[in-house]
């Protein structure tokens, strides 16, 4: 038996952005979807595994292009100079772009807004934690390798950069205070949120995700179980299948 066999794979536009829509043939109990955020220098059709996993345990799939990836406009080169001009700015278009995309599924897909999950690796984790904390109806995150605290995440990018100066403009820089996840926290709780990450990132430091677990556990005090940093000792910027295993564990519960 064959992927097609149990599954469908249907490329559509969605608010204008052309997406991957994954959705089993097999009936199941009720009805989720999950939007999956690729990474940077990524394209939709490189989360296909993922999103394919996802709907062999009965999960409708939705990936996008983000801009200046895949089908929108991709860039020549996706080298460090271009991470400077366009890495922020592709985070914060596609936060944006979120309401367009899910009515779009809602109309076309008749996806309910009410059983949505949020998640993605890398660049693509911290647009899902933008994502999760502007929409309050978006009912868990999981965020591989990402970053849900998005003022530190770029002061630890300028401690890093040669020049010292970061990945964000001046422009940029108050974008980012606008929908840094972190600054929204008090929206945020009781609503389910995992981080997977490996202790070793070098491109994503996972000191960002710890600070943020510091600075929202208190909020989850009543609900702790609803708030999980999973770290994976000696793990550079990778996703594991162990963490696809907690992924599908956390959707299971609370999706």
């Amino acid at each position: 038996m064959g992927d097609l066999d149990i599954i469908q794979i249907i490329k559509i536009r969605l608010g204008e952005i052309p997406c991957l829509y994954i959705k089993p043939k097999f009936k199941c109990k009720e009805r989720s979807a999950v939007i999956y955020y690729h990474g940077w220098s990524s394209k939709k059709e490189n989360g296909l595994f993922i999103g394919k996993v996802l709907t062999f345990h009965g999960h409708e799939v939705i990936i996008p292009d983000a801009i200046y990836h895949g089908e929108r406009k991709a860039l020549d080169k996706y080298n460090v100079e271009a991470m400077k001009k366009y890495f922020w700015d592709v985070i914060i278009n596609t936060v944006k772009e979120y309401d367009g995309l899910i009515t779009g599924a809602a109309e076309l897909l008749e996806t309910d807004r009410n059983k949505v999950a949020v998640m993605g690796s890398s660049m693509g984790g911290f647009i899902a934690s933008g994502v999760f904390a502007v929409n309050k109806e978006i009912k868990c995150l999981v965020n591989m390798n990402g970053a849900c605290a998005w003022k530190k995440a770029e002061s630890i990018f300028k401690e890093l950069d040669r020049d010292g100066k970061g990945a964000a403009s001046q422009k940029q820089r108050k974008l980012i205070a606008e929908y840094d996840p972190l600054g929204k926290k008090e929206d945020l709780y009781p609503r389910p949120i995992l981080m997977l990450h490996g202790d070793a990132d070098t491109s994503v430091s996972i000191e960002i995700q710890r600070y943020f677990y510091k600075e929202v556990k208190k909020l989850y005090k009543g609900m702790p179980e609803r708030l999980r940093l999973i770290e994976s000792s000696n793990l550079n910027h990778y996703k594991t299948t162990g963490m696809l295993e907690e992924t599908l564990k956390w959707f299971e519960m609370y999706l």
